[in-house]
């Protein structure tokens, strides 16, 4: 399975994994979701981009709970195919069976108003190198009724940014929940607007090449309760290996191993962690 879905994201830019988590899992983490989202919509910053003014959005919940990490760091099979397109093959001080790929960005996002085409791998390019991929949890069925992904399939390959003339020829990504969809973020792609009383949730993680920098601050900001539940190779995927020094005095590669890795993060950061909760 691993192999197909490999080849699919890499001829047609995503892939759905059916049945990856299962009722249970799906359950918990939508309650969760529902929960901070309602908790914490109040205290989103005013500035946002225009790509994300209209619909529900859960910021940054690995904040919150670990298992908006977890439910992305244990399925080996995106283990397997992040590794496949993210590791770089130098990275030395973390074994090669290991991921040396970082979080990008990690949100909970429900469908209201129709989202434009778009990339999100910041620009377009030519060529089998590829720098970011995403994988989307899906906690609620998505239709064409209420607001599910459109893609245009091969687009990740046209070394061009969205054209919105082509939405009319976008594929519906039909899912269900406890899918797992993955795609290549050059591949063009919008969502149709969410026709419903209900929501369509589903949990977002963007991940990218080590030196790609995060949407946000995360090794500043992830608390310490959530940074001691997770494994070695976990906290180098949330950016803890590959740290950015102060300066030359301090080191230079920032390709670094687990034995660099912190044990108290609120005395690196000098200060308390904020109270973002």
């Amino acid at each position: 399975m691993v192999e197909q879905a490999i080849h699919q994201i890499k001829t047609q830019g995503y892939c759905r994994i059916p049945g990856v988590y299962s009722g249970e899992q799906v359950k918990k983490w939508l309650d969760l979701t529902r929960y901070w989202y309602e908790k914490s919509k109040n205290n989103v910053s005013s500035n946002l981009s225009a790509l994300t003014q209209n619909d529900l959005y859960l910021w940054n919940p690995h904040y919150k709970d670990v298992n908006f990490l977890k439910m992305f760091f244990e399925p080996e099979i995106l283990r397997q195919i992040m590794m496949y397109f993210l590791n770089d093959q130098w990275f030395k001080a973390i074994p090669a069976d290991q991921p040396n790929y970082i979080l990008q960005n990690l949100m909970g996002r429900s469908s209201d108003k129709k989202l434009a085409m778009h990339i999100d791998s910041f620009i377009p390019y030519l060529g089998d190198y590829v720098t970011m991929v995403q994988a989307a949890v899906i906690l609620e069925e998505q239709t064409t009724d209420n607001g599910c992904t459109v893609v245009i399939p091969g687009s990740h390959l046209s070394g061009k940014y969205a054209d919105q003339t082509s939405f009319d020829q976008a594929v519906p990504v039909l899912s269900e929940p406890g899918d797992l969809i993955v795609w290549d973020s050059r591949t063009w792609h919008g969502t149709l607007p969410n026709n419903t009383d209900g929501t369509r949730w589903s949990i977002i993680a963007a991940f990218s090449r080590w030196w790609i920098k995060q949407m946000f601050n995360y090794t500043d900001n992830l608390p310490q309760h959530i940074y001691d539940q997770l494994s070695d190779n976990e906290k180098a995927i949330v950016g803890f290996c590959s740290l950015s020094y102060n300066d030359e005095t301090e080191g230079i590669d920032r390709k670094r191993g687990y034995d660099t890795l912190l044990e108290n993060v609120e005395e690196y950061r000098g200060k308390l962690v904020p109270q973002l909760v």
